[in-house]
């Protein structure tokens, strides 16, 4: 026989890892060989293939059955290639072991289960061996898990949890190993870990579900409401009372907490969670100094720092689409993933959702169409949902009045309008003087500015991100403000000039373009909500300026369709406010005809260019600069369609104009040189294309030196010419002469 063979593989979900090892101690304690992942795969080593080998070198399969065992995707693909070997189960090669509360359905429904659930850990045992043969071989056999019996309470340690287990509770495995590895380490430090986050990132649900899944490690699980130093001093009266250390009628205070901490000091295997304590510090009197077993806190106060801090966020997508497939009992992905996306993968509002969609038997569609019509009021309901007492509107406005300083509520007013990330604070930074008095005059003071940004980031309202160059702010959490702020307009006429001064994009400049890359989609956000609010002429000329801007920067980053949609808002807005013969509405004809030439559209771009001409020459006149553009621009497009002769034509007349107007020594007139080159150059013409380069090349040089891209491109071009011309004179030698 193979010396690798065993008895038993044993597949678990990782949530029940501990009801696996016990298996497998009384198991291999018995007689039997096991493989079982936490003891014999090993780091470094590679998953599949062990899990191959394991279950090939097994002779017999035990599925630790669990609710989040038949959900999992990754642990069906173990127990169907076991089922495949023996499918009647005439040889017993696949045993169930149902470990919870759950009732075995499809093709474990016709499976005979060893059933351990709700018993204690003598029968427990007894039922395990009878249904397989016995040997005695010792192994580690840890405590046996009776934390998972959720239909006995009485077999918890001494406890006040004030919920019970919540059977939805997904996701957040790296929290909990974070949680354990602190408490595992002995350092003192670490028996403390505060767990923050904003209201209704699921901290209590947390700090819960690891009370009764570690609940065997302990002796004592006492849980107190930390929002006050009267609800911690309620829950600590109560502690000694139960204790048998003071009277029920004992009112001091001081002796209380005295009574308390020195149980503490004098007793282990003890858990203690505050919950909510958003206002501990490590002056805390009622916390103990010296803390050698081990306190769980949750806070909205980010920067606490009296233990191990372990920040959460929001559910990751899989956890959001799991966590909803199971509350609410629908598997459509698709469209979970919308309604997880659209709540922000915030946890109380899928709470909320799933809990709202299981009542009214309604789908993920209906529900996110409900929430489009309604928007905040359908999360104001809190009907079915679990543990939690507050909606996520009541409990974000909760935070919300954390928050002590008016400057920083007005900064997350102002951040209320922005995209949800890498909100830039160079935008409030470096224009401190648009801003609305306070924060005006801290935001001038590099030191004060911190503080109003800190405060912020205190209470998780705003996340600073992990590259130090921006902040975020949870979508739900923007809307909620925005109800708050709605009836004021002020904060959206602050945000105007912001972006007015700020947003812009320099052809050429890659830092101008980094800064136009960053701002674009919170311009994008604020332009969705202020264009049709802000209504005043002025308020709109400025909004057609920005979409304007963005039509410019997207189109020569090559976001054609950008560029035009925005274009297109601007023109709208400037033929409405200014009139359809306004200089600025040529422009925006002329901008959207250079897009339309970039697609290929030449026929759309000489219609666009001709609006913009026909405004110009009558608005301007036929010898301004501004006419001269349009004439340039239309010209290029018929070079490009191969018109050279009409090309020549309008670059003529352009040139005329800029000649006359600019002089001959004016960039813009170098310009149509070059552009004239190009079309020499295109009917193979190199002798004059070289002539024309040269003009231009000279005059870029003299005007905007030798490192300007345009003078760069103009030698390139002028380089490569030369090349083609048939000339034999040294190159260097030739241009020498040419621009003495």
């Amino acid at each position: 026989m193979n010396k690798d063979k065993r008895d038993f593989f044993i597949s678990y979900n990782k949530t029940d890892k501990q009801w696996a090892e016990w298996i497998a101690a009384v198991l291999e304690q018995n007689g039997y060989s096991c493989y079982i992942q936490a003891w014999d795969f090993r780091p470094g080593g590679n998953f599949v293939l062990d899990m191959d080998n394991a279950s090939v070198q097994s002779e017999r399969f035990i599925a630790v059955l669990s609710q989040n065992y038949l959900d999992s995707k990754y642990c069906q693909p173990e127990w169907a290639s076991a089922f495949t070997k023996d499918p009647n189960s005439e040889k017993r090669l696949l045993i169930p072991v149902r470990i919870s509360d759950v009732k075995p359905e499809g093709l474990f429904a016709g499976i005979v289960y060893i059933d351990l659930f709700g018993v204690g850990e003598n029968i427990a045992e007894e039922r395990l061996l009878n249904g397989v043969d016995k040997k005695d071989i010792l192994r580690h056999r840890p405590s046996y898990p009776e934390t998972l019996k959720a239909s006995f309470p009485s077999s918890l340690p001494f406890n006040n949890l004030p919920f019970i287990r919540n059977k939805y509770f997904t996701g957040r495995d790296s929290i909990f190993e974070d949680i354990c590895a602190g408490f595992e380490n002995g350092n003192v430090n670490s028996q403390t870990q505060v767990i923050t986050g904003t209201g209704g990132f699921g901290k209590t649900q947390i700090a819960l579900e690891y009370a009764y899944r570690h609940a065997n490690k302990y002796d004592y699980i006492w849980w107190i409401q930390a929002e006050t130093e009267a609800t911690v001093l309620m829950s600590y009266k109560n502690f000694a009372v139960k204790m048998k250390r003071l009277n029920r009628d004992q009112q001091d205070s001081e002796l209380i907490i005295e009574t308390v901490l020195s149980w503490m000091s004098s007793n282990s295997k003890w858990l203690f969670i505050y919950d909510n304590a958003d206002n501990i510090t490590g002056d805390t009197a009622w916390l103990p100094k010296n803390n050698h077993e081990n306190i769980l806190i949750t806070t909205r106060d980010a920067h606490n720092d009296i233990g191990n801090i372990i920040h959460i966020d929001v559910f990751k997508e899989e956890e959001a689409i799991d966590f909803l497939e199971k509350r609410a009992g629908i598997k459509d992905f698709p469209n979970a993933l919308k309604l997880a996306d659209r709540l922000g993968f915030h946890p109380l509002a899928l709470e909320q959702a799933a809990a709202y969609i299981k009542i009214h038997k309604i789908t993920y569609t209906e529900y996110l169409s409900l929430f489009e019509d309604y928007g905040l009021k359908v999360l104001e309901k809190v009907d079915g949902v679990i543990n939690y007492k507050d909606s996520i509107v009541a409990t974000l406005e909760i935070s919300l009045k954390k928050i002590e300083q008016e400057a920083s509520l007005l900064l997350l007013y102002l951040c209320s309008y922005m995209a949800p990330e890498n909100i830039d604070e160079m935008l409030f930074n470096e224009n401190s003087t648009l801003l609305p008095s306070p924060l005006k005059e801290m935001m001038a003071d590099r030191l004060k500015r911190n503080d109003v940004w800190s405060q912020l980031t205190r209470y998780s309202l705003l996340k600073k991100q992990e590259d130090g160059k921006g902040y975020s702010m949870h979508r739900l959490l923007q809307e909620i403000v925005w109800n708050k702020i709605s009836n004021d307009l002020q904060w959206m006429q602050y945000c105007l000039p912001l972006f007015r001064k700020s947003y812009d994009f320099e052809y050429g400049n890659i830092e101008s373009h980094n800064r136009f890359l960053r701002l674009a989609p919170h311009v994008e956000a604020f332009l969705n909500v202020a264009t049709s609010i802000l209504t005043a002429d002025e308020e709109q000329e400025k909004i057609a300026y920005l979409y304007h801007i963005g039509g410019f920067g997207n189109h020569h980053l090559g976001n054609y369709s950008n560029a035009l949609e925005c274009y297109g808002y601007a023109l709208v807005i400037r033929e409405k406010v200014l009139g359809k013969e306004h200089p600025r509405t040529a422009r925006t004809y002329d901008n959207m005809a250079k897009v339309f030439r970039e697609q290929g559209d030449y026929g759309k771009a000489l219609e666009y260019h001709g609006y913009a001409l026909a405004i110009r020459e009558k608005v301007l006149g036929k010898e301004h600069p501004n006419t001269a553009d349009t004439y340039n621009n239309m010209a290029t497009v018929f070079r490009d369609q191969d018109d050279y002769d009409k090309a020549l034509d309008y670059f003529g007349y352009a040139l005329a104009i800029y000649e006359k107007v600019l002089g001959e020594e004016h960039p813009d007139t170098a310009t149509v040189y070059s552009n004239i080159a190009v079309v020499f150059y295109n009917q193979s013409d190199y002798s004059k294309a070289l002539e024309w380069h040269v003009r231009a090349f000279r005059i870029f040089l003299s005007k905007l030196g030798l490192e300007n891209p345009k003078t760069k491109i103009a030698f390139e071009n002028m380089a490569h010419t030369y090349s083609l011309s048939g000339n034999t004179i040294d190159f260097e030698k030739w241009l020498k002469e040419q621009i003495k």
